[in-house]
């Protein structure tokens, strides 16, 4: 078995890896795969997240949830490990979280149960949704109290197809694993 931690460390170098090019048509490819999903199209409240560093860009999938009169929730960091997401609009103020990432201030808070959708960011995934995340268990916290869709995107070198690393009780399943590179159909 390997350990979380040194495919995290491998997944994050595929992703550093990769030319602006690239990312770039991945970033579209994301989009184009997620928003033709029926779980999108039928969603109203969708949550996203701000992608930071060597992750897929999700500004354009943000901007077109707003253009889609979607309701649009992105997290927010609570102490013990915990998160809540908040309404965000194009006139939304973001905060840099000590951990680096971009968090909405203000807005709504939206309960877990009112959410349809979720876009699960993490750096390694099964097909059967299967995933290891950044390490700090907070979806894996969150992720039992909504029944939306759950689904992720990555790219065919972040894919196994069996884990190869321990599953504990805690971890959280996607309901649907998306692969964008260009091999992918």
């Amino acid at each position: 078995m390997t350990t979380k931690l040194v495919i995290r460390e491998q997944a994050l170098a595929n992703l550093a890896g990769m030319t602006e090019m690239m990312q770039t048509y991945l970033m579209q490819n994301m989009v184009k795969k997620v928003t033709a999903l029926p779980t999108w199209e039928q969603a109203q409240v969708v949550a996203l997240t701000m992608s930071q560093d060597d992750e897929l860009s999700t500004e354009l999938l943000i901007q077109i949830a707003l253009l889609q009169n979607k309701t649009v929730v992105l997290p927010r960091v609570l102490p013990k490990r915990q998160m809540e997401f908040t309404t965000i609009d194009q006139d939304t103020v973001y905060d840099r979280h000590k951990f680096g990432m971009l968090e909405p201030v203000g807005g709504q808070i939206v309960s877990p149960d009112e959410i349809d959708f979720v876009l699960v960011p993490g750096l390694a995934f099964t097909p059967n949704g299967d995933r290891i995340g950044f390490g700090g268990g907070y979806y894996d916290r969150w992720l039992p109290n909504t029944t939306a869709t759950k689904v992720a995107t990555t790219i065919t070198k972040n894919l196994y197809e069996q884990p190869t690393w321990s599953i504990e009780e805690t971890d959280q399943r996607v309901d649907q694993v998306i692969v964008l590179d260009k091999e992918s159909k």
